[in-house]
């Protein structure tokens, strides 16, 4: 048999209140443009990551960072559009609690969409499901990086969360019984163009266990790609329709549709961008790949141990981790401090990162990091402050 399965990767998609009103009433055509809903059309099969709690009566859990919900009949355009599964092993998905995420799953269940990646307890994770067309086999496996709030427990719900033992076993395991294994790995640095080492380490490690594709979700921003191993690897997929923010700008205004053929003689990857509109998203009809090849090079060189290429990611990496993070980090470590509120205010990332710099010695600058870099420490740091946090309580 020589016909291909035909699959669609879709981003970060989650209607937000601007939608709401297009996303139940379907309106695929006005959310995604006419050659966006084709293409889904022509597939034998499509996935998106689900970013967010659909839910109509869900109360918000108390966390750090926005909690994310849409009501269930928002969920209406995406089963018009044809989206067949959806991945939940993400960082909001318990957002709302396990009512909201019994809600969202049963919302997709009569909506006849595919849902993976959560599970009731730790022992009840449906971490993968099997698509079956055209005499080809492939099964999609999703797992997260966790947080407090979406980690399960032995009653309690949560995420299929990343434990590189654990998954690379399953992985291996299940490369018996498919043609080709995709991951769908929802973790990395937000907002940036530069996965981190970790992550780059972890792909290579879940394709020397059997991942045919694997495609890194969450960070809101296109990356770059790999060729390891022969395995497909996408460092950064972007958004597909999650207009969550208001600003739009370089990072967040455009991601990856990514289109898979399965064959018998292997798999072809087809990349569409897409853009943001100001309600949705639609197919971008320049198609530029240029910067995004630049980094690929890039990237290919430091593999290949050029220490300018090298440089240039940690250059890149570190400027985004000055400007967005540490101002965030350090800040905290201060707790409490009006004079470092009227200091900052008006400032800048970089302005504001300067600043509190200054505030600490290099001593105790480079305490923080060993503890940061130190996974003992870290383990001991998140179990004094989980007591502190109760006693606050």
């Amino acid at each position: 048999m020589n016909e291909t399965m035909k699959i669609i990767f879709a981003g970060d998609t989650f209607p937000v209140p601007k939608n709401y009103e297009l996303f139940s009433a379907g309106k695929t055509k006005e959310l995604f443009g006419e050659r966006i809903c084709e293409l889904f059309q022509t597939a034998d099969y499509s996935v998106c990551n689900l970013e967010g709690c659909l839910t109509d009566t869900g109360e918000a859990v108390e966390k750090i960072g926005p909690s994310v919900k849409a009501p269930t009949a928002t969920l209406r355009a995406l089963s018009e559009i044809g989206l067949k599964a959806a991945t939940l092993a993400n960082t909001h998905t318990l957002d709302f609690g396990e009512t909201g995420h019994n809600e969202m799953r049963a919302a997709l269940e009569a909506n006849h969409i595919e849902h993976f990646g959560t599970g009731d307890s730790i022992e009840e994770i449906k971490t993968h499901v099997t698509v079956e067309r055209k005499g080809r086999r492939v099964i999609l496996y999703t797992v997260t990086e966790l947080f407090p709030f979406n980690t399960p427990g032995k009653r309690r719900h949560g995420a299929n969360g990343y434990d590189e033992y654990a998954v690379c076993r399953e992985l291996f395991a299940l490369k018996q019984s498919c043609d080709f294994l995709v991951v769908l790995y929802h973790g990395g640095a937000e907002m940036t163009h530069y996965n981190t080492k970790l992550i780059r380490k972890r792909f290579h490690r879940m394709a020397d266990n059997g991942a045919d594709i694997i495609v890194s979700q969450h960070t809101h921003a296109v990356g770059f790609e790999e060729h390891y191993n022969g395995a497909y690897l996408l460092y950064g997929q972007g958004n597909f329709c999650f207009n969550l923010s208001p600003h739009v700008s370089e990072l967040n205004a455009t991601g990856i549709l990514l289109e898979v053929d399965f064959g018998s003689e292997g798999f072809s990857v087809k990349k569409h961008l897409v853009k943001r509109t100001a309600l949705g998203c639609e197919y971008d009809g320049e198609q530029d790949f240029l910067a995004f090849e630049e980094r690929t090079k890039r990237h290919d060189r430091l593999l290949a141990g050029d220490e300018e290429a090298e440089a240039e990611f940690d250059r890149q990496f570190s400027a985004y981790c000055s400007s967005f993070w540490l101002p965030r980090l350090l800040g905290v470590f201060r707790g409490i401090n009006p004079d470092d509120d009227k200091a900052l205010e008006g400032r800048s990332g970089e302005e504001a990162a300067d600043y509190l710099t200054s505030r600490y010695t290099k001593r105790q600058l480079m305490a923080i990091r060993m503890m940061l870099q130190n996974d003992e420490f870290n383990e001991i740091a998140a179990a004094f402050i989980a007591g502190a946090i109760e006693n606050k309580d």
